[in-house]
């Protein structure tokens, strides 16, 4: 009888084990076949949500809050956008909110003359319109653009910038020209102990130039000849604190920046940013025709160019705000731009396969068509695409907000 019963159990264990191997090849050749289809997950630590902010496993994060928490060294933040980041309301307010709690650094890069339909909320370029000509990479077809993309050429014997804070600014402040230019020549900056600044010949290459130590309003002025070239102005305080650089331009897609020399990214890099905002995809949301593929491509390729750069930088790309395109749609999913959630879907995978910070603008507002409820609280304009002044401050305070959560 007992040994009956030692037959049966080893019996159920052998019919177990088939019945389990079985399961296994079966579980394999599913895995296999789901590999086939499915995109491939990042590995590594899972990402860590605050509010609509998600950390992706960004690899910088801690250097920059230790950098901050220490309030003894500059720290840099340099947004790259289209129209929101022209406007200087959002990364203005970001600007506000960094610098009265860590303090004032200065305002970083900034164009190099006054931008027509575009703003700077810290310092005003005050030109005659006669001495400048103004090349924007949005408009005119050129091979030369720096980063940022505006170029101002001399057009008198010499041209004159005036530098003018819309705050007070009281201290001693550095400034450096991004300029181009074929020949030596010179640019004077008033008041300075030295004022005379040589410019060398940089051939076609963008190049810093020495800097001179000022104050705030100062008055730059550049010599015709050489055929030299303003990108823009570095403006830094001699203090420690934020310094945040808005590099927008109305319009602009990520694709813009393959209108400027492949060199922008080095440029970039000698700005020393301790982060890099991306803060496109509303135009390409409006584009009916959007190549979604060759659109992904390029986000990942900019994200690594950025990492090549730049390794030590976080890297937060900034999803397009709500908006609405068809009016006179039924629904909302109608009413929305074709591509909006598609651009939202790709920032987001892109983020977590590239290790990066992603903030959902959108999600924040509230949802798909949510900017109908802010534009009745008089936080967005009437184009359901762009955010009333008080708008654009509450959604910088909820990154900021958000930013800090995680930054601790």
């Amino acid at each position: 009888m007992k040994l009956k019963k030692l037959r049966q159990a080893k019996s159920k264990v052998l019919a177990v084990s088939v019945i389990s191997l079985l399961s296994l090849g079966l579980l394999s050749c599913q895995n296999t076949s789901d590999k086939t289809h499915m995109p491939s997950l990042p590995k590594g630590p899972q990402p860590f949500t605050q509010g609509q902010l998600v950390n992706n496993a960004e690899p910088n994060l801690s250097q920059l809050a230790n950098k901050l928490r220490q309030g003894n060294q500059q720290v840099h933040i340099v947004q790259i956008g289209d129209s929101h980041t022209a406007a200087d309301f959002f990364s203005g307010n970001l600007r506000t909110l960094f610098q009265q709690r860590y303090g004032d650094a200065g305002p970083g890069f900034i164009p190099p003359i006054s931008i027509p339909g575009q703003r700077t909320a810290t310092i005003n370029r005050m030109s005659e319109k006669k001495e400048w000509s103004l090349f924007s990479s949005r408009k005119d077809e050129r091979f030369d653009y720096p980063l940022g993309g505006m170029i101002a050429e001399p057009q008198a014997a010499v041209s004159q910038v005036l530098l003018k804070p819309l705050q007070p600014a009281l201290g001693a402040y550095q400034l450096q020209a991004l300029y181009q230019s074929a020949g030596d020549t010179k640019m004077r900056v008033a008041p300075a102990v030295s004022p005379n600044v040589m410019l060398p010949a940089t051939g076609n290459q963008w190049r810093f130039s020495s800097p001179v130590n000022t104050q705030l309003p100062a008055q730059v002025s550049v010599n015709k000849g050489s055929g030299v070239k303003i990108g823009g102005w570095l403006v830094r305080s001699s203090k420690p604190g934020v310094m945040v650089s808005a590099l927008g331009i109305n319009g602009a897609t990520l694709s813009m920046v393959d209108k400027w020399q492949p060199q922008w990214s080095e440029t970039l890099a000698q700005l020393s940013p301790d982060m890099v905002i991306l803060a496109y995809g509303t135009n390409e949301a409006f584009n009916d025709t959007l190549d979604l593929a060759a659109y992904e491509q390029n986000l990942r390729a900019k994200i690594r160019l950025l990492r090549q750069q730049m390794p030590n930088s976080v890297i937060l790309l900034v999803g397009p705000n709500d908006s609405i395109k068809f009016n006179d749609a039924l629904s909302c999913q109608a009413q929305m731009p074709i591509n909006l959630m598609n651009v939202i879907q790709i920032q987001k995978a892109v983020a977590a396969q590239e290790n990066t910070l992603f903030w959902d603008w959108q999600a924040f507002m509230g949802g798909p068509c949510s900017i109908r409820t802010w534009a009745a609280q008089d936080l967005a304009r009437p184009d359901n695409v762009h955010l009333s002044v008080e708008g654009y401050k509450k959604s910088a305070q909820g990154l900021y907000s958000q930013l800090n959560q995680i930054l601790q």
